[in-house]
Formats: structure tokens, C-alpha cells, sequence
């Protein structure tokens, strides 16, 4: 992957079994939403990972521009569950090397498990995690 990797956006159409994913470098935004519960999680997100590690091995941190990312999963299954843990390590890794970065989990009020799931994640990463509850 060359150093123009760096400038391209990821962008993964969703399905009815796996997210939409959209990591725009450029604005700083990283978003996953929808379902996850691919066939083969390791085949799905395994490039998804190789990404965001070749973007936290070459990324200069931007002090005064957090990076994003956006998870609003609807459903998510217990091997998503082992990936989303290792994105947000790649994000601590980020703010390991002076990046600041955010996570915000955005999930309907109503839905006590994907709350769960959040409060969770919040505990086990050392980055800043906001749980935002949506009402619709």
C-alpha cells in the first residue's frame, strides 16, 4: 500500500448482514453502522483492520483535529463484538501517538442491550467514549 493509501477514503456498502463503512481520513471521520453479523466476520473485516493499521502506522498526528469515529450498529454478533474491541485499540494506539480521537457509540434509547454493549466497551478502552441515546 503506498503513502497515497492514506488520502483514500474506505467506504464498504452495507448488506443485510454487514455494516456500512465509511472512514474518511480527510475529515477525520470513521463511521460503522447498521448490522454485522457477516457469514465469515474474519473474511469481512480482516481488510477493514489491515486499513486502519496501515493508517495509524503512517498517520502524523493532527493535535487540534480529533478523529471520529461513528459506530451505530443496530445488531452486532460476538465475533464483530472481538473486531470492534480491536478497532478501538488501533484507536488508543492513535492516541498513543499525540492523535486525539473520540468515540461516540450511538444506539436507540430503548435498546438496553446495545447500551450494554457500550458501557462495556467505555470501560475496557482507554480513549474517550461517549454513549449517545437516540429517541425515535
Amino acid at each position: 500500500m503506498s503513502d497515497l493509501f492514506l488520502s483514500e477514503n474506505l467506504y464498504i456498502e452495507p448488506t443485510f448482514t454487514t455494516p456500512e463503512i465509511r472512514f474518511e481520513p480527510s475529515k477525520q471521520y470513521f463511521f460503522i453502522g447498521g448490522n454485522s453479523y457477516p457469514e465469515n466476520s474474519l473474511k469481512f473485516y480482516t481488510p477493514v483492520l489491515e486499513w486502519m493499521r496501515h493508517f495509524v502506522e503512517k498517520h502524523s498526528p493532527l493535535p487540534d483535529h480529533p478523529i471520529v469515529l461513528e459506530v451505530r450498529l443496530e445488531y452486532f454478533n460476538t465475533s464483530t463484538a472481538k473486531v470492534l474491541l480491536d478497532l478501538f485499540r488501533l484507536f488508543e494506539t492513535l492516541q498513543e501517538k499525540g492523535q486525539p480521537v473520540r468515540i461516540r457509540w450511538v444506539y436507540l434509547a430503548e435498546d438496553t442491550e446495545m447500551e450494554d454493549a457500550g458501557l462495556d466497551y467505555q470501560v475496557a478502552v482507554k480513549v474517550p467514549f461517549e454513549l449517545v441515546p437516540l429517541n425515535e
